[in-house]
């Protein structure tokens, strides 16, 4: 999946912005669209059942549904007004479009949308820089729906990236908006070729079916042959050739389609035995053809002619996005291919797939619908479910964004202890097992492959764990015979099984499997850095291995090491925790000490200089629990009071100050029983079993009442109930949430 990026906020923020200015220009009385789009409040949907949706679409950030009784509802992104409803603010549940009670289709392109009345007159609304509305004019957008010019006889409608096209009941088919790439179909092209009213299209008489892609289009003539036109660089018309074409092309071999469809750059074909074929961009490996030029790396798996998807025999629609297909079969199930990046093939993790994966849990659909990163399918019953990227609310599930929603994690039922690494979880089940979700790069997950999961899957061969770990990327398991075995990234040799792809310089050591770690039998606990590992042994000493450049496996140098080597000085141990790149004991006397990575005071020894050997920290002798951070340590006191060190950026310390090289008491706490530190947070667990929790950007109760442990990873928490269930609140683009967020997710107010 990919990781966020200081360019994917800045677009969010930008994209926010112009939301705002459109809901006020919206608000202006001299508003430049040619009808009053005054905003007053946005009417949600709450659906009967004699008003349940007949048909979906899914656009740009954005999904919309046809009612029974002729009225749309659409929710999503709305920074051009594109939902319809009057307003520029993005809605995570349908909102009804202004003005349409009399709808019978609905189309979504790129930032528009349209809608066919029973008259066979088109409506649309959004963005409208390259005329895409068909309303005569070049305003930049409206927010309530405008009638098209001169189409009184529209038996069918297709929005693409920025243009738009309708079908007429003779057979004809005219197009308006952008035409750089002569996807408007009228032997014209280029930059200033647009058109702010339909044109038609020059010798198409006979098409029973019109689709558009992000900037080309295609029709299905009555003989069940297929022409497209326009944007051909990855050979999406399907003519044998890469050219644009300004006119219609034949599809090459097709004689017996029954439907089709246009995506990004890509196009298939439903056929009347029904089987389908696709052609065009495979990047993915969305044409389904078991190819993509993600796995060929430097090959090109495009495809100018079509290419038949042998696996699928049984399809009753289909559906194209923007980097992905999905077919709706006979049997009610649906399966989906291509780009994964967000989960919008629905199967429960983030792995391209250039063959059909089935989408989990559906086996009632009766349509399906494809946005540029999210999917949309309409059960039987009226409900609908969508699964893929939610930032802006498309999923209808009521959440902005995949952040901060606190949700049961998928299927746990039986856990007795829980881990969070850096954008993965952990959790042990009552017998022995372990199942992780989340992040898997590294094979962190454990169970055999490098997939990320938003579901837990089983650890391999593992059945007698008493304890589990999680690292930055890398995972470890104590069992009941006193070993202990890592799986997961292996850089700097921090699985313990004498490896490290450091050593075998451009091989790498990683295991996706458990592994175990060389020489102990005797661990009493285990605890897992950023790149580095540590056990505590019965006698009270400490082993560490793996990343060792701060001295964070205390043995006096500053040399990594694969295998396990002693921690000096250290005999009475009770505990051990070890952070980013330190780590810290819990000696029997009640005092702790700390070694390794300490700039910020991490040590909390009163200096900022590293130490390859323990230190003691200053001024505690009655501690009962240690926890450490990326960049901060805490210690639970016998009075159930917490203090914490090191650095305070983010308010980690929650004494209200700045950083502090020695320990600081947490304001307002004096009943913890627990305590774990994140990246950039804590958390404790109070006696009544409710968690609290603290950092810049959260602080305040939890809405738990009924926890019995906590843990904090980079940018998520988890918690474990009494119940055995497990809970997770924060980041969640590698599905270290455990929510199923790939899953399909139910919309809102949909169904009887």
């Amino acid at each position: 999946m990919r990781r966020p990026s200081c360019r994917n906020l800045v677009a969010f923020y930008l994209l926010t912005l112009v939301s705002l200015l459109a809901a006020s220009c919206a608000s202006s009385s001299d508003s430049s669209n040619s009808e009053d789009t005054t905003a007053t409040s946005v009417e949600t949907i709450t659906l009967q059942p004699d008003n349940a949706p007949i048909a979906i679409a899914a656009g740009y950030y954005r999904s919309c549904a046809l009612h029974q009784t002729g009225i749309i509802s659409c929710w999503g992104i709305n920074y051009y007004g594109q939902l319809g409803n009057g307003n520029g603010a993005y809605s995570s549940v349908p909102a009804k479009v202004v003005d349409i009670t009399d709808a019978t289709a609905i189309a979504t392109g790129g930032h528009h949308s349209c809608a066919l009345h029973q008259d066979s007159t088109i409506s649309c609304w959004g963005h409208s820089d390259f005329g895409q509305l068909g309303n005569q004019t070049d305003d930049i957008y409206s927010l309530v729906p405008m009638e098209v010019t001169g189409i009184t006889d529209a038996t069918a409608i297709a929005t693409g990236g920025y243009h738009s096209c309708a079908l007429h009941e003779d057979g004809t088919i005219s197009c308006w908006g952008d035409n750089e790439f002569a996807q408007l179909g009228n032997g014209q092209g280029g930059y200033d070729s647009q058109s702010f009213v339909p044109v038609e299209i020059a010798d198409i008489t006979d098409a029973t079916a019109i689709t558009s892609g992000e900037n080309h289009s295609c029709t299905l003539h009555q003989d069940s042959t297929i022409s497209c036109w326009g944007y051909n660089k990855y050979g999406q018309l399907g003519n044998g050739m890469e050219d644009n074409f300004f006119g219609p092309a034949k599809v090459v071999g097709i004689t017996d389609a029954t439907a089709i469809t246009a995506g990004g750059h890509h196009s298939c074909a439903l056929h009347e035995d029904s089987t389908i074929s696709c052609w065009g961009n495979n990047k993915y490996g969305q044409l389904g053809n078991g190819q993509s030029t993600f796995d060929l790396q430097h090959g090109n798996a495009d495809s100018s002619i079509p290419v038949k998807i042998e696996s699928i025999t049984d399809t009753k629609a289909i559906t194209t996005g923007s980097e992905h297909s999905c077919a709706l079969h006979q049997d009610g199930t649906i399966s989906c291919w291509g780009n994964n990046d967000y989960g919008q093939l629905g199967n429960g993790n983030d792995a391209h797939s250039s063959v059909p994966a089935q989408v989990t849990d559906i086996t009632d659909a009766k349509a399906i619908t494809t946005g540029s990163e999210h999917s949309c399918a309409l059960h039987q019953d009226g409900n609908m479910s969508c699964w893929g990227n939610n930032e802006f609310g498309q999923l209808g599930n009521g959440v902005e964004e995949i952040f901060f929603q606190l949700g049961k994690v998928v299927g746990i039922t039986d856990a007795t202890a829980i881990a969070t690494g850096g954008y993965h979880s952990c959790v042990l089940h009552e017998d022995g097992t372990i199942s992780c979700w989340g992040d898997n790069e590294g094979g962190q997950l454990g169970n055999g492959n490098k997939t990320n999961s938003s579901i837990p899957v089983k650890v391999e061969s593992i059945t007698d764990a008493t304890a589990v770990t999680t690292g930055s990327v890398h995972s470890c398991a104590l069992h009941q015979d006193g070993t202990i075995s890592c799986w997961g990234n292996n850089k700097y040799g921090q699985l313990g099984n004498g490896q490290s792809t450091f050593d075998l310089q451009h091989s790498s050591a990683a295991s996706s499997v458990p592994v175990q770690v060389a020489g102990i039998t005797d661990a009493t606990a285990v605890t897992t850095g950023s790149e580095h590992s540590c056990a505590l042994h019965q006698d009270g000493t400490i082993s560490c291995w793996g990343n060792n450049k701060y001295g964070q496996l205390g043995n006096g140098t500053e040399n990594s090491s694969s295998l396990p080597v002693g921690v000096e000085g250290i005999t009475d141990a009770t505990a051990i925790t070890a952070g980013d790149s330190h780590s810290c004991a819990l000696n029997q006397d009640g005092t702790i000490s700390c070694w390794g990575y300490n700039l910020s005071g991490h040590l909390g020894n009163g200096s900022n200089t590293d130490s390859y050997v323990p230190k003691q920290v200053a001024d505690i002798t009655d501690a009962t629990a240690i926890t450490t951070g990326g960049a901060h340590s805490c210690a639970l006191h016998e009075d159930s009071t917490i203090s914490c060190w090191s650095r305070n950026g983010r308010k980690h310390l929650g004494n209200g100050g700045g950083r502090s090289y020695v320990p600081v008491q947490v304001a307002n706490i004096t009943d913890a029983t627990a305590i774990t530190t994140g990246g950039a947070h804590s958390c404790t667990l109070h006696e009544d079993s409710t968690i609290s929790c603290w950092s810049r950007n959260y602080y305040g109760e939890l809405d738990i009442t009924d926890a019995t442990a906590i843990t904090e990873g980079d940018s998520h928490s988890c918690t474990l109930h009494q119940t055995g269930t497990v809970s997770c609140l924060g980041g969640n683009y590698f599905g270290q949430l455990g929510n199923g967020i790939w899953l399909p997710q139910p919309v809102v107010g949909f169904g009887g």
